[in-house]
């Protein structure tokens, strides 16, 4: 009953959560900027708890920093002015280091500025991609459509590993970060993305090799991006980062493949198709 309990629960919100991500995306560059910068500040919020950040003042750099990242894919993607990536970088690690310098702890001011900067760029940096991905147009991804493609692509790779994992899997993937993932169910995910992916690539007549090789790749960094969030949810003896989502946990649990299947996506698009 739990079990199908849990089931109910993460159908409901994955059908809200769908329903809310269509009307945004659709709603324009700008609306879609602000959803990203909303889901970073609630990643942050997350990520801030995760590693115990007591200070308002570290909270709000922490924000306005991940924030800047997102904002400046968004006045790229529309061809505004914007910051060199490598200024913002260097703005970021400046004030953090001028936090922590004026708040030293011995023995811990390099693994703070370490979790500081990391929590920045995994989050800010990832989910940047998706206002990236969304604005993206080169033929055959045109109107948002490279957004919904990676979107679906992951949530297959997740899907297809939960329900072949359940019937098949036994041997665990990765038995010390997170016992419940399996080999067999890693294969499942691997083979109905890749499926899905070449499917597409057939329909849109731009199947190559290299876009098989895409296929094969795609679902695999999912399945990294999904063990990074739980190693860390491991070295921080922690089961969710969240409770926003019934059924799903937190943000980063939900968003924990995408972060790295955005970035990975748009850059293959970009070298294949221009």
């Amino acid at each position: 009953m739990p079990v199908i309990t849990m089931l109910k629960k993460r159908v409901i919100s994955a059908v809200i959560g769908i329903v809310l991500l269509l009307i945004l995306v659709f709603s324009g560059s700008f609306t879609f900027f602000m959803t990203a910068a909303a889901l970073v500040i609630l990643g942050i919020r997350e990520f801030s708890r995760i590693i115990e950040v007591k200070s308002k003042l570290l909270y709000f750099l922490l924000n306005l920093t991940a924030v800047l990242i997102v904002f400046n894919a968004y006045l790229i993607s529309n061809h505004y002015n914007y910051l060199p990536y490598g200024a913002i970088l260097f703005l970021t690690l400046f004030c953090l280091y001028l936090y922590n310098i004026s708040n030293y702890q011995q023995d811990e001011f390099f693994k703070n500025i370490s979790y500081q900067f990391l929590g920045i760029i995994y989050i800010g940096g990832g989910l940047s991609f998706a206002v990236f991905l969304r604005d993206f147009n080169s033929e055959p991804f045109f109107n948002t459509s490279a957004l919904w493609f990676v979107l679906i692509a992951t949530w297959l790779t997740d899907t297809g590993a939960y329900f072949i994992g359940k019937k098949f899997g036994s041997r665990p993937l990765a038995p010390l970060i997170s016992p419940n993932k399996t080999i067999a169910g890693a294969i499942g995910g691997i083979a109905t993305t890749a499926i899905f992916i070449i499917v597409v690539g057939l329909l849109t007549g731009i199947l190559n090799f290299y876009f098989i090789f895409f296929a094969l790749l795609f679902p695999i960094v999912a399945i990294m991006g999904d063990l990074f969030e739980s190693c860390l949810k491991r070295d921080f003896q922690i089961k969710d980062t969240g409770n926003i989502l019934p059924g799903h946990g937190g943000i980063l649990d939900r968003f924990d493949s995408f972060i790295f299947t955005a970035p990975f996506t748009y850059y293959i698009l970009y070298i294949l198709l221009g």
